[in-house]
């Protein structure tokens, strides 16, 4: 029989808030793949080490961050055919990614490819980004009859900051810049934002003025 494709959320950097279907689905797979290429470049591994035993089989593929959409979908499916051996050979995999694979996840991409040859894809929610920072600030989302809108940085800034209710940012990276100077010229209030939420490097923000423009890409930001 075919191996199942767990997507399994590792929260956003803080060990004590995986789940425990994350870690019970980590130590049932025979097969661990992770979205860095080395142990040493991955935060998602640095959350679930030590939930992992020892026989499990490793992988760390390297999922560029490049525009060229053609090359991108060549790399996804080179890594795919990988995943595709350990389903086929019916190994129980699983993709660990931060937060939750369901939100702006590279594992997005392979589960497509493994719904399309017919192989059975679960999911184990892991604690989104904006919630963990949104508790660090806290702030309350969806105060009553107010909308909630999560935006990636690489979206049209300016015309999301025109929807209705609190506007959720995240991977601004260096669109950070340009959310600074649109802001600066609105009546928008910013709320607060927080970089490599649960992480070593974490870092709140009361103040947009003081959020560095370079090394911001797990940054969410909150306006209003």
């Amino acid at each position: 029989m075919s191996g199942i494709l767990y997507g399994v959320g590792a929260g956003c950097g803080n060990p004590s808030e995986i789940t425990l279907k994350a870690i019970e689905i980590i130590k049932q797979c025979a097969v661990i793949i992770f979205p860095a290429g080395s142990k040493d470049q991955c935060r998602a591994y640095d959350i679930v080490k030590d939930y992992i035993p020892e026989n499990k089989e490793l992988h760390f593929f390297d999922f560029p961050m490049i525009r060229d959409k053609s090359t991108l979908n060549q790399r996804r499916e080179k890594i795919y055919e990988s995943v595709k051996e350990y389903l086929s050979s019916g190994k129980d995999t699983a993709f660990v990614t931060i937060g939750d694979p369901l939100i702006y996840s590279t594992f997005s991409y392979i589960a497509a490819f493994a719904y399309a040859d017919g192989f059975t894809v679960r999911y184990a929610d892991g604690i989104p980004s904006f919630l963990s920072c949104a508790s660090l600030l806290g702030i309350i989302l969806g105060d009553g009859n107010e909308q909630i809108h999560i935006i990636p940085g690489s979206a049209d800034l300016r015309e999301a900051l025109e929807l209705p209710g609190i506007k959720i940012f995240m991977k601004l990276g260096k669109h950070i810049s340009e959310l600074k100077e649109i802001l600066d010229a609105s009546d928008h209030e910013f709320i607060g934002a927080v970089s490599h939420c649960g992480m070593p490097d974490e870092k709140i923000y009361k103040e947009i003025s003081i959020i560095p423009n370079e090394k911001a890409y797990l940054l969410t930001a909150f306006v209003r």
